[in-house]
């Protein structure tokens, strides 16, 4: 009986541990079940957050019938979620036939397909379709849809846009060319292959130095650099093509992919020697001159060419500094390039920064559209101040920053625009007295004064008229249309080294120009100016009427040392008042008063 009522209470004790161990397990399942629930709703959370952030809509089939589907599916499908449910998925997206890899629900796992969605409206949209079986039977599988509707646009209209550019390409008669980052030719046009007289993959394999020449291929190298840094460019270059002397006006812009990286650099270049017709310069050298004062200061002239220094250029006015300025440009590595020349004792003060610089539209009553100044048309050449001295103190202001950064801003500008134009200035004053007086900015005058070069009068190098007069007569024949030039006699040329010359060249070619408007055809007829022999000396014929009193004597007498200011100093008012002793505001009541036009002044 004891040993039967121990193993009673033995059992018990086992029941009761068993029990208790079942509802720890029962406990523990409750809790893992909880956390599999809070886990499933998560990851159904997390997916339903996944295909709402996700522009790709996701369908649910099992045996080729939806099952489930999301908005988004429904919204590129133009249908109602409930309306996809039940509906087989090949009604939805049906395979023509044009894909080898059959409809979504057939293949168990299959990668992107691209196929036609047909919308409730009956119309049909280009999709790509992932699919993934979600069981080993294949029964139920996963397909998510992609609308490929502006992808598919954006590609055609790329197609429309690069066959629109390789139309106006091949089309131009302008030479157009592509390059990419490392500057290698990988494009060029017909009418370049026509230009250089070669095939596109010869000019392709060709280095710059080849189709240019050295000189001319060390300037492209350095706009292309700068268009691929991001910078537009225009510049004027000459060349000769097939022997003739050709100017083209070229501009080129950075490629830039969607995202703004630049990739290369396109260039259009359009031949304008048509609108550029210059009148041809003979650019003798120092040695054909015959006075030993010109042979030195082109000398030196020379050996400052082929730098890209600043140089000041100084003599009277009339003595030729802009025909020095000119040489300089002809013998330096920038001879390609344009040549320009401003005269800043012309230049309006409301509008002179504009000129200068530029400006942008808006920037001022009557600005209409963007305006590149000199500086800017002057890239790759040579831009010549002339008359610097005249430059208002604020412009000199904003010329010194430019020869301190090769860039400046336009006026109403908000980015800076760099520039490569070699500047030279030029004045008859003197201009340490103008510093002195505060009329000339100091640091501006040292910035200058690199190189300077006195420019002697004419008077000082007379043996040089015979050069001079072959040189002006020449460029006179061609811009008056003349079909030959005058013979001119030596004892012409003495005549006229009789004479003082106090307007310098300017005063010889306005001589050589009145003979030519007169000239027959025969001989030349050169008359001297009526000027005395002496810068100092001047003499007048004074009509004298039996009518007239002190006053009408007094005012014509006046009148014709006005405009023999005026004449002396080539219609420069403000020094024709300095020579006079009177004021500016003065002279100009003169002008009025004695209706003094231009033509008085020949």
């Amino acid at each position: 009986m004891k040993d039967e009522a121990r193993s009673k209470k033995s059992l018990i004790r086992e029941l009761d541990a068993l029990r208790r161990r079942v509802a720890e397990l029962e406990h523990s399942f409750v809790e893992e079940r909880e956390l599999a629930e809070d886990a499933l709703s998560e990851a159904e959370l997390r997916y339903e957050k996944l295909t709402e952030a996700s522009p790709d809509g996701v369908v649910i089939t099992e045996g080729g019938f939806i099952v489930d589907a999301d908005e988004r599916i429904a919204e590129i499908s133009r249908r109602d979620p409930s309306d996809l449910l039940g509906m087989k998925f090949e009604e939805l997206i049906p395979d023509d036939g044009d894909s080898n890899q059959g409809t979504a629900h057939e293949s168990p796992e299959k990668g992107p397909v691209e196929l036609d969605l047909i919308r409730k409206d009956g119309t049909r949209i280009p999709v790509s379709i992932s699919t993934e079986a979600l069981s080993e039977s294949a029964a139920a599988a996963v397909a998510v849809v992609r609308d490929l509707t502006q992808e598919k646009e954006a590609e055609k209209e790329a197609a429309e846009q690069d066959e629109r550019f390789r139309a106006v390409f091949e089309a131009s008669t302008d030479a157009i060319y592509l390059k990419d980052s490392s500057l290698r030719l990988t494009h060029v046009n017909p009418a370049m292959e026509k230009l250089f007289g070669r095939s596109a993959s010869e000019l392709l394999a060709a280095s710059p130095e080849e189709l240019y020449g050295k000189r001319a291929a060390n300037s492209i190298r350095r706009w292309d650099s700068r268009a691929l840094s991001g910078e537009v460019i225009q510049n004027e270059r000459a060349q000769e093509v097939d022997g003739e002397p050709r100017v083209f006006l070229e501009n080129r812009v950075p490629l830039s992919d969607a995202n703004d990286n630049i990739w290369g650099v396109c260039c259009i270049s359009r031949d304008i020697t048509d609108y550029r017709r210059e009148v041809p310069r003979s650019v003798p050298g120092a040695q054909a001159y015959p006075s030993k004062s010109m042979r030195s200061i082109l000398e030196l002239a020379e050996k400052i060419a082929v730098t890209d220094g600043t140089v000041l250029l100084l003599g009277e006015s009339g003595s030729g500094k802009d025909h020095l300025a000119q040489w300089i440009h002809d013998h330096s590595k920038r001879s390609s390039g344009p040549y320009f020349t401003i005269n800043c004792a012309a230049l309006s003060p409301e509008l002179a920064e504009s000129e200068l610089f530029g400006h942008e539209a808006g920037s001022f009553t009557g600005a209409r559209g963007r305006k590149k100044g000199m500086l800017e048309l002057a890239e790759g050449g040579t831009l010549l101040l002339n008359e610097i001295g005249e430059l208002p103190l604020l412009l000199q202001s904003k010329l010194l920053t430019f020869l301190d950064s090769m860039s400046f801003m336009r006026v109403g500008g908000e980015r800076s625009v760099t520039v490569d134009a070699r500047l030279m200035a030029a004045t008859h004053r003197d201009l340490s007295e103008e510093v002195a007086k505060g009329d000339f900015l100091e640091p501006l005058y040292y910035r200058l004064n690199v190189f300077t070069l006195n420019v002697p009068p004419l008077r000082e190098r007379l043996e040089d008229l015979s050069i001079l007069v072959d040189q002006i007569l020449a460029e006179l024949a061609h811009r008056m249309n003349l079909t030959k030039i005058p013979r001119v006699d030596p004892s012409m040329i003495a005549g006229l080294s009789a004479y003082n010359w106090p307007g310098n060249v300017r005063e010889l070619k306005n001589t050589l120009e009145r003979a030519l408007m007169l000239w027959d055809g025969g001989p030349l007829d050169l008359k001297l100016p009526t000027a005395a022999k002496s810068e100092g000396q001047w003499s007048h014929d004074l009509p004298f009427s039996s009518d007239w009193g002190l006053r009408q004597v007094t005012d014509e007498i006046t009148k014709g040392m006005c405009i023999e200011a005026l004449r002396r100093t080539d219609g420069n008012k403000k020094e024709a008042a300095q020579i006079l002793r009177i004021s500016r505001d003065a002279l100009y009541r003169y002008i009025r008063r004695f209706n003094i036009n231009p033509e008085m002044l020949s």
